[in-house]
């Protein structure tokens, strides 16, 4: 993926140690949201609603967020309230015979 331009972080943990994966994407996401032209749209792939403050947060700057998920795995609050994306859901369910 990094000859694509694509960051890769690895996260390690001892036995069952919290990963802390979700915070260290949101700070990314909002990071990135700082710097001039890193992106133009976040596409956040979750269900979990401890996201929505920093779509919220990344909207105040300009960008343009999008949600892909999974119909069971999808906090309810994502499809109710649509102020923190700027599309509709992207249902993960309706590609997964092209994506696997």
């Amino acid at each position: 993926l990094t000859h694509n331009n694509f960051e890769v972080n690895i996260f390690k943990t001892l036995h069952d140690q919290e990963k802390c994966v979700d915070i260290a994407l949101a700070v990314e996401m909002l990071y990135m949201a700082t710097v001039p032209e890193a992106y133009d749209i976040a596409v956040l792939v979750t269900g979990d609603k401890d996201f929505i403050p920093a779509m919220q947060k990344t909207r105040l700057k300009a960008k343009r967020v999008v949600l892909c998920s999974k119909r069971n795995s999808c906090n309810k609050d994502f499809i109710v309230h649509g102020t923190h994306r700027d599309l509709d859901v992207i249902w993960l369910d309706d590609y997964l015979d092209i994506l696997v």
